[in-house]
């Protein structure tokens, strides 16, 4: 027989007859001389699965078990010498050296053959000296098995047909804090497992331990709670299983381990795990509006001009910018109503926040609400994730109500119940958000008419217009023009990389003598254009209907062939301007200020050919 000094665990010193198999082989390495005894034939070198008589795969997954958790016992496989006669054992396994498994069997026929015949007398008789000859029973068991049982890191302990309990080993009694001597002779349910974790009792009749050998069956479990001396839970795994005597019950075996350190952790984790998802989840929602949130470079370059309009504005900006006081902005469209939002905010002291804003217009009260209040998943059709609303992206911060005077009337009395009561709830939940921020309106109307006209609601007017600010049109400051145009000349040459240009004399003049319907915007794309246009050349303007010209609109009315012819001749002179080109920095697109697409599409609409551009541009050069 061959040495078995492959593992540092000698077989020949375990009281079982036991073998070391090699799990990456499944080959016998090393044997005692009672397991030579006990399969009949010398097994060195020989497959363990070649005794087996269970499924292929169960002696796979018990070496599996015995490498995963140190230690492991099995009492279903079945083996069979090697003469084929079937074998009754249990098997201990026990992980030893670097890939190797020590197997012992617990020999049932070897037991049901040893001298009890005295035992078996006192089986019969009542009382006491029954359970003296079963513990006798149990601690030969114990005996033959003491290496095994205190070696185990796992908690184990016997119990008779009544639920007392015959051995403990040193684990169990470490978990429980229970000597041996405290336990031995006591029915241990009610002394171990006599509540759930929840604090309901625990009926014996219902324990599944009891259940185990009432039935003859192995129980598993996996989440429950033995009770330690001092009065304190542990959470435990546990395998039961059924021992019989000579054909009669004895009772069960129970190997424990204590979990409790790991179920907290697990618990713990799936709460971080969930809180780092809902803040995951706010994150980018907040990053991506972020990203797509229009604060052009306007919101840092501050407010251009010299005049006593932009002073005033100034001042009226620096005195209510460090407070969380509502603000209503008015004025004309293009006047720079949402650079005066962003120079607010910039210079307040939730700057650090985001600008968050709404538009008003075009839109229902139900997107509204869905977009500034938020929601959770499956509040309605379609919303398929929790959605963070823009009233807490903005919390501690600015919310921006671009044309609050478009906002339905609907969605109003929701709006003010939020300014007065400083919290909401998001749609599908049922858990108020506090909220805390500064409201920010801007409208192109006369808001008080619009109360007047039963159109906006005058609690909601009055909550908004704390401090009213008003942009005046561009043609009531006209010493702002020069300065405006040249801030807007430089930055679009470094924007579109376009040859330098300079404003003359002339430049000023002509812009200074339009009256500016479109205000600020309409002077920022003027220039923007003839820069395109002038590629470092002299900068030329095309004013919508001349230097001091102001068009009648109520008094010219174009009928829809006007207008589209309008639109063909306007279509034209952009390609003459651009020679044909549509996309690129100086394309018609461009000066369109449309997608080039857009732009395509239009000249197939107009029926427009490379022939009527040329032609017109040879007459414009004549």
């Amino acid at each position: 027989m061959k040495d078995d000094s492959h593992s540092p665990v000698a077989t020949s010193h375990n009281p079982l007859p036991a073998i070391i198999v090699g799990t990456r082989t499944g080959a016998i390495m090393s044997c005692n001389q009672d397991a030579v005894t006990l399969f009949k034939t010398d097994l060195i070198g020989i497959e363990v699965g070649r005794f087996l008589t269970s499924p292929s795969g169960s002696i796979a997954v018990f070496l599996e078990a015995v490498m995963h958790f140190g230690r492991y016992i099995d009492t279903a496989l079945e083996f069979a010498c090697s003469d084929g006669m079937p074998l009754r054992v249990h098997i201990y396994g026990t992980h030893v050296g670097t890939s190797d498994v020590m197997l012992s069997f617990l020999d049932l026929n070897a037991q049901n053959r040893r001298e009890y015949l005295a035992e078996q007398d006192a089986h019969q008789r009542a009382g006491l000296m029954q359970w003296q000859n079963i513990y006798g029973f149990f601690r030969e068991v114990e005996a033959q098995n003491q290496l095994i049982l205190e070696a185990a890191g796992e908690g184990i302990y016997g119990i008779n047909a009544e639920g007392k309990a015959t051995f403990v080993n040193r684990a169990a009694q470490e978990m429980l804090g229970w000597n041996a001597e405290d336990l031995i002779g006591r029915e241990l349910h009610s002394i171990i497992h006599h509540h759930h974790l929840d604090g309901g009792q625990f009926p014996a009749h219902e324990c599944p331990i009891y259940d185990s050998f009432r039935r003859d069956k192995t129980v598993r479990v996996e989440d429950d709670a033995f009770w330690r001396k001092d009065g304190k839970p542990i959470l435990v795994e546990y395998v039961s299983t059924p021992i019989y005597d000579h054909g009669v019950l004895a009772g069960a075996v129970v190997i424990f381990r204590d979990v409790t350190e790991r179920k907290e952790n697990e618990k713990k984790l799936r709460h971080a795990l969930a809180e780092v998802e809902t803040l995951q989840v706010q994150l980018e929602q907040e990053n991506d509006y972020l990203l797509t949130e229009i604060r052009n470079v306007q919101s840092h370059a501050g407010i251009i001009g010299q005049s006593a309009a932009v002073r005033n504005l100034n001042i009226q900006i620096d005195l209510v910018a460090d407070t969380k006081t509502n603000v209503l902005i008015t004025g004309a469209a293009g006047t720079g109503k949402s650079l005066a939002v962003s120079a607010i905010h910039e210079a307040s002291s939730g700057r650090k926040r985001p600008l968050v804003q709404v538009n008003c217009s075009d839109t229902t009260s139900q997107a509204l609400e869905a977009e500034i209040f938020g929601y959770r998943r499956g509040a309605f059709r379609g919303a398929v994730r929790d959605t963070v609303g823009k009233l807490a992206l903005a919390n501690n911060g600015t919310l921006c109500l671009d044309d609050v005077s478009e906002l339905p009337k609907a969605f109003q009395a929701k709006l003010i119940a939020v300014i007065k009561e400083g919290h909401f709830k998001r749609l599908g939940d049922d858990i108020h958000t506090r909220v805390d921020l500064r409201i920010i309106s801007t409208t192109t109307r006369n808001l008080a008419a619009e109360v007047q006209a039963g159109r906006f609601r005058q609690d909601l007017f009055f909550e908004l217009n704390v401090f009213a600010i008003h942009c005046d049109s561009l043609k009531d400051r006209p010493d702002d023009i020069p300065l405006l145009a040249k801030h807007f000349l430089d930055r679009a040459s470094r924007r579109l990389r376009l040859p330098p240009a300079r404003l003359s004399k002339a430049n000023i003049e002509a812009l200074s003598q339009y009256d500016w319907p479109g205000n600020v915007r309409e002077l920022e794309n003027v220039i923007e254009r003839a820069a395109i246009l002038a590629q470092g050349r002299k900068l030329q303007f095309e004013f919508q209907s001349g230097p001091a010209q102001s068009v009648d609109l109520e008094a010219q009315i174009l009928s829809t062939s006007d207008l589209k012819r309008l639109e063909r001749e306007n279509l034209i002179r952009c390609l003459i301007r651009s020679h044909g080109r549509v996309s690129g920095p100086s394309g018609a697109a461009r000066l369109l200020e449309l997608a080039p697409t857009t732009v395509y599409s239009k000249i197939t609409a107009l029926a427009v050919t490379e022939a009527d551009w040329k032609l017109e541009g040879a007459k414009a050069d004549q």
